[in-house]
């Protein structure tokens, strides 16, 4: 899947979907529908925190994968792709047209609480002085508020940092939304609204379309993707 918004600005980009199969252990079906080779797809270990890498060298060049416990990636580079793995946290991708780059970032309710998105829109403008009101963003599919029931644990700072726009109470089960809150985190740090683009596809829900950790318990992994 593309996003309308990153595909009329021209960037090469993607949300696979289950038919690929899972990522975690074989890129073949990704490569044969993009056309991408995997020895030019950085990878993370996702760990839910917030730091972002920057990819500023060739990837024989970065640490091992192992060694990149990052949730969020930024690069200028025209000879790397970015890529991020998700099965039912936001996957986010992000284009500056002027100057060009891309990032990736992974939000799960961690990552989306303490705004790993925020810190990645920060990383594209400290590092390459893109201006924040011309990014473009799509947030890809994801589990959805109406399947997204949460514990006390997480819905009170959801409702403390976003308010009653990403944390609800519906016949007194408690539930957020990942989605509201990222959105959140991207106008707060001067993201245009019409500049974001929402995949509107709950991966809880569309079993016959996407792996999702809270329906299946181990499942495979969808792979979002950039590249300039």
């Amino acid at each position: 899947m593309t996003s309308g918004l990153l595909d009329r600005a021209g960037v090469r980009h993607g949300f696979t979907t289950r038919t690929l199969g899972d990522v975690m252990p074989d890129l073949l079906g990704w490569e044969q529908e993009s056309g991408l080779r995997r020895e030019s797809l950085v990878r993370l270990k996702q760990v839910h925190g917030t730091d972002v890498l920057v990819v500023n060298r060739s990837i024989d060049r970065l640490p091992p994968v192992e060694e990149r416990r990052f949730d969020a990636a930024v690069t200028n580079r025209a000879d790397v792709i970015l890529g991020i793995r998700t099965a039912d946290c936001v996957p986010l991708l992000l284009y500056s047209p002027e100057p060009r780059a891309v990032a990736a970032a992974h939000a799960g309710w961690r990552g989306t609480l303490e705004g790993t998105v925020k810190n990645a829109v920060g990383a594209l403008a400290q590092t390459y002085n893109c201006p924040v009101d011309s990014l473009r963003v799509a947030l890809g599919p994801c589990i959805h508020p109406c399947c997204y029931r949460v514990g006390p644990d997480v819905y009170e700072p959801f409702l403390r940092r976003f308010g009653e726009e990403a944390a609800y109470i519906r016949q007194d089960d408690r539930f957020v939304d990942l989605v509201a809150a990222n959105r959140h985190w991207l106008v707060r740090s001067g993201v245009l609204e019409e500049h974001i683009e929402v995949l509107d596809y709950c991966t809880h829900c569309r079993a016959d379309l996407f792996f999702s950790h809270r329906r299946e318990g181990s499942p495979g992994r969808q792979l979002a993707f950039v590249a300039l």
